[in-house]
């Protein structure tokens, strides 16, 4: 009888340790899987991904996360910008960058990447002198501009600030702070004026700008309709649809716009 009754006590003992090791083992298991799936987490958002003075907006970016999977309103790429509209206060495109420090509207970032690796693959050699511009760059530029105008024509004050508007436009008025807007010369013809229209490189995006939804922005004779002079330089997305339609029928943005 003392052997059953120990034999048993025994059986039990031994029970409970194996028990207590299988809940050990499953604890530590998961322990692991946990600290493994916060390392995975961290390590999906890795700091500085975009240059100083850049920052990417959190909520926008949700929103184009959950535009790719939805099938996203379309109405961003078709945004007027210019002397009479300007941009929302606060508005921060996310962006990416093209190439050499240079950065797009990380939804038509690829078009850009593809329009220009096109063209060099025909031969040309395509130089970025500007993309995405922050408030504080583009004022930068103005007052350097008002400033050149001064010197130059002798103009002052508001007069100044008009003429200067019609080359470099206005804070929170240019496509460069929307983020939609870039432009684009030869590597050997860098000059913004009217020659930079007769390189091979400006005649190629001219043509075929179009197929990856840009349109040039500020053609001949719309000075009056876009507030800016002719830029050969300066091309705009606004998708393939809204591009072909523009280029084919030789009008500006506003237009296309207040005919739709």
């Amino acid at each position: 009888m003392h052997r059953k009754i120990l034999g048993f006590c025994a059986f039990t003992f031994l029970l409970g340790v194996l028990c207590g090791k299988i809940v050990f083992a499953k604890e530590a298991k998961k322990e692991k899987e946990t600290t493994l799936a916060e390392n995975e987490i961290e390590d999906s958002d890795p700091a500085g991904s975009l240059e100083p003075g850049i920052e990417e907006d959190e909520s926008l970016g949700a929103l184009t996360s959950a535009g790719k999977e939805s099938g996203e309103d379309e109405a961003w790429k078709l945004t007027l910008v210019n002397k009479w509209n300007p941009m929302e206060d606060g508005y921060k495109p996310v962006v990416e960058e093209i190439e050499n420090h240079y950065y797009f509207d990380t939804r038509a970032a690829g078009y850009l990447k593809e329009m220009l690796a096109d063209g060099r693959k025909a031969g040309l050699d395509f130089w970025v002198c500007s993309a995405y511009r922050t408030i504080e760059k583009q004022t930068e530029l103005f007052e350097d501009k008002v400033r050149r105008v001064t010197a130059e024509t002798g103009l002052t004050g508001e007069a100044a600030r008009e003429k200067a508007g019609t080359e470099v436009a206005y804070p929170g008025t240019s496509e460069h702070n929307l983020g939609l807007a870039v432009d684009i010369v030869a590597r050997d013809y860098q000059i913004l004026d009217e020659k930079q229209a007769r390189t091979e490189e400006a005649r190629w995006l001219k043509e075929n700008c179009w197929k990856y939804g840009f349109i040039l922005r500020y053609p001949t004779g719309k000075t009056e309709t876009t507030g800016i002079i002719f830029e050969p330089w300066h091309y705009r997305y606004v998708g393939e649809k809204a591009a072909k339609e523009i280029m084919e029928q030789g009008i500006c943005l506003e237009e296309y716009l207040e005919n739709r």
